[in-house]
């Protein structure tokens, strides 16, 4: 089980009111609402952690983070009223794509999910297809601020 101690201090921590719209008839968290709440917090931590937001990155810059690969562990149910704590922390940082790992918290600092993320930048490439790029050098900076202790951080070379 993960505990409040194991949220590094240098993740992005971001509360989350369990609305109506995220539950079942039930008020039960339905789980394909916690993609969409791993995504608000991955925008979420680009605007404020990396100075760029969704907006800036996809309209005026031409550049996504789309994820590549999501594996998600869901430990307890979360309810209609409740606070959860969403962290995240950078776990491998490469030339143009990045790990995250994301864990959800409620009272007590109960996990409620724990999720790995692969997440890829890309622009427009030939025919108008992504194609990955290199981190920009100034959200590579900030990266690294999010980095956890065991992170592996790879030259851009």
């Amino acid at each position: 089980m993960t505990t409040k101690t194991d949220v590094a201090e240098h993740a992005f921590v971001k509360p989350l009111l369990v609305r109506f719209k995220h539950c079942d008839p039930a008020g039960i968290v339905f789980y394909p609402r916690y993609f969409e709440m791993i995504n608000d917090l991955v925008e979420d931590w680009c605007a404020e952690g990396l100075g760029l937001s969704f907006g800036d990155m996809h309209l005026r810059n031409g550049m996504g983070v789309p994820t590549a690969n999501i594996e998600c562990r869901f430990s307890a149910p979360s309810f209609l009223g409740e606070t959860l704590q969403r962290s995240l922390e950078v776990t491998r940082l490469g030339r143009s794509s990045m790990t995250l790992r994301i864990r959800f918290a409620g009272a007590n600092d109960e996990t409620r999910l724990q999720a790995t993320l692969v997440l890829v930048w890309v622009a427009k490439g030939e025919g108008g297809k992504p194609a990955p790029i290199p981190v920009p050098p100034a959200q590579r900076d900030a990266i690294v601020r999010f980095a956890s202790p065991d992170s592996v951080i790879e030259g851009v070379s």
